[in-house]
Formats: structure tokens, sequence, C-alpha cells
């Protein structure tokens, strides 16, 4: 805490005067030069109050107490920062009949990679993977969209609760990529989407849309 205190007129001390702090901020004391620190018998200081905080003392407002949340000291970059984080949720957990933790997971690949048409449970019977909501198909006609996806899903496996992944006829469990048997057709040989198989017990990423 900085302390000034002065002489009055008539010969007695004045009380000591505390000047504290503003919105976090040092306040200066200038009394003719500068003066840091414990400040006495100076004659009427002026004092001088610096509203605008070094270029480092900027933070995230997210960052700071509620009560320093001041919005004078805050940048106007770091105000947009704030606006953008408040805009992102959690990634949606219903998509084409999966289970909410493939969902997620779907949604937010959906978003990342722009694909509109995703297939699901819906209109899928048996006990296989699609049956369960354990499995989603991303359609693409575009191959180099398709690769990227795979090889996303593919590096965070363990992150999604991915099994393996099918496209370009080829299969891959983590472990490389196989070919697979021609099924007849450039659907049935996933040509023309990337499917996706997640585990059973997979809990839902942790991703925001």
């Amino acid at each position: 805490m900085i302390l000034a205190r002065w002489r009055a007129k008539d010969g007695e001390k004045r009380p000591v005067m505390p000047l504290s702090r503003v919105a976090g901020l040092t306040v200066s004391l200038v009394a003719g030069a500068a003066v840091m620190g414990i400040v006495s018998e100076v004659e009427k200081p002026q004092v001088q109050l610096s509203i605008k905080p070094p270029q480092n003392a900027i933070a995230f407002i997210a960052e700071l107490p509620r009560a320093q949340r001041d919005r004078r000291y805050i940048s106007g970059e770091a105000l947009a920062m704030e606006a953008r984080a408040r805009a992102i949720k959690p990634c949606s957990t219903v998509l084409a009949g999966a289970q909410p933790a493939v969902a997620q997971a779907g949604n937010f690949l959906k978003g990342m990679f722009g694909i509109g048409d995703i297939g699901g449970a819906n209109g899928r019977g048996g006990g296989g993977d699609h049956g369960r909501g354990l499995a989603l198909d991303f359609m693409t006609s575009s191959y180099s969209t398709g690769t990227a996806l795979a090889n996303f899903v593919l590096a965070n496996r363990d992150r999604l609760g991915v099994t393996y992944v099918i496209w370009q006829q080829r299969y891959n469990d983590g472990n490389g990529w196989s070919m697979m048997e021609n099924r007849g057709s450039p659907t049935a040989n996933h040509m023309d989407h990337v499917h996706v198989s997640f585990r059973a017990d997979a809990k839902p990423p942790a991703v925001n849309c």
C-alpha cells in the first residue's frame, strides 16, 4: 500500500491517508517528481490516477475475479473472445437415432468437416453397429474430405470411443489399413462415405460444437 502524509498549516499532522488501488491498478503518487513507496512530509501532494493498465495487465475477462471485471480495463479483443466462448455449446446428443455418445461425436465431426448427410440407426434393422446406434456413415463425394475425416477419427480413437473406420474399401481399427472384398457397388464398398463404428461403452467426448 502507498501512504502519504503532510503537515497542516497549523503545524499539526493530519491523519495518514491511504492510497490503495483502483480496479486492481497501482496508484501513482506524484509530488513534483515521481515518488514510489512510503512518502512522508510532502507538502500537499497531487494524486495522479492511471486508468490505463500496461498491455501485459490486460487479461481475458473470464479469468478475472468477478469484482475486477470492469469493462474499462478489458481490451475489445478480449471481450470478443469472451463472446465467442459463450456462444460455444456442447454438441447435441441427437443424431440419426444413434446412441447419445455416438451422436455427440458425430455432431462434432459433422461441424468440423462440413458434412450434412449422415446415416445412423434410423431405418436400419438387425444387430449390427448401425442397428444398435453405434455406427455412423458420413456421406461425401470428396476423396480429400473423406480421407481427412478418417485420419482425424483414427488419430482420436480413444477420445471419441471409436473401434474402427471403413473408407474406400479399406478397413482400419488403429493397426493400419487393410483391403476389403468387393461388395459390388460404390456405396457397399464405402467409396462415397466414411463408416465409423463406436464402442458400446463409449462416454460422451469432451467436445463442443
